[in-house]
């Protein structure tokens, strides 16, 4: 064999070689942080379930929800998957990318938005569209605003308003304290505090019980269209 021919198929196992070892490095990185189960109903019925996620690879985190149909409704088919990816710098989360995608049996939709917040810039895609979100203000998305009021409560902070872009338009969230309560749940009695978040100039509001004493889990959410309950969630299992 001719020695460049040599050198080259040294330097293509080499690539590989180092190519498998990155690989294996990045996911043996990856730290779970929190995962949690949760079951949706209308009323009694239940017809849902949900697993929210927490990772960490590196300066990056990766906060995922997946829901899926349950029990007679997995006939219908409402498979959904939000994913959040940021960083955390000088005490603000930054978005790094966010996504969308839900498929029925016999649609499937993907949004998926990107962030430049040094520039305050993002874009969103969907369809093959792209819609473009320039001189933003310091904007979260759906998911990274979650954590990001969960830490705000660590610290005391029990309302704050954020800009978010959902699902490629942009809104502003006000997190509301309503009330506390004792209520029971998988730690037992469990000591709460009920927040309620609204959405400027849309019909649905959200009130959600943090378990004080368990880092501020979301241990009951409740979704409302104007004054009608639509869901509720219930946190039944903590893995980690």
């Amino acid at each position: 064999m001719p020695y460049r021919t040599l050198s080259r198929l040294v330097n293509y196992k080499y690539l590989i070689f180092i190519f498998f070892i990155f690989i294996n490095n990045t996911y043996a990185e990856e730290l779970l942080i929190s995962k949690y189960q949760y079951d949706l109903y209308k009323g009694n019925i239940h017809f849902g379930s949900s697993e929210q996620t927490l990772f960490k690879n590196g300066s990056i985190y990766k906060f995922n929800i997946k829901s899926k149909s349950a029990g007679i409704f997995k006939l219908k088919k409402d498979n959904r998957l939000e994913t959040t990816s940021f960083i955390k710098e000088n005490r603000m989360i930054k978005p790094i990318s966010y996504k969308f995608i839900k498929e029925k049996k016999n649609s499937y939709q993907l949004i998926e938005t990107i962030f430049n917040l040094d520039n305050n810039y993002a874009y969103t895609i969907e369809n093959n569209n792209k819609q473009e979100h320039t001189n933003i203000p310091y904007s979260l998305d759906r998911l990274s605003v979650q954590i990001d009021f969960q830490e705000k409560m660590k610290t005391g902070v029990f309302e704050y308003k954020y800009n978010i872009i959902d699902k490629g338009r942009l809104r502003k969230y006000s997190f509301v304290l309503h009330s506390d309560a004792i209520i029971n749940t998988v730690f037992g009695e469990t000591n709460t505090i009920v927040i309620k978040k609204l959405i400027e100039n849309n019909k649905r509001s959200t009130l959600t019980w943090y378990a004080v004493d368990y880092d501020f889990i979301p241990v009951k959410i409740e979704q409302y269209r104007k004054e009608a309950l639509v869901f509720t969630v219930i946190l039944n299992e903590v893995y980690k």
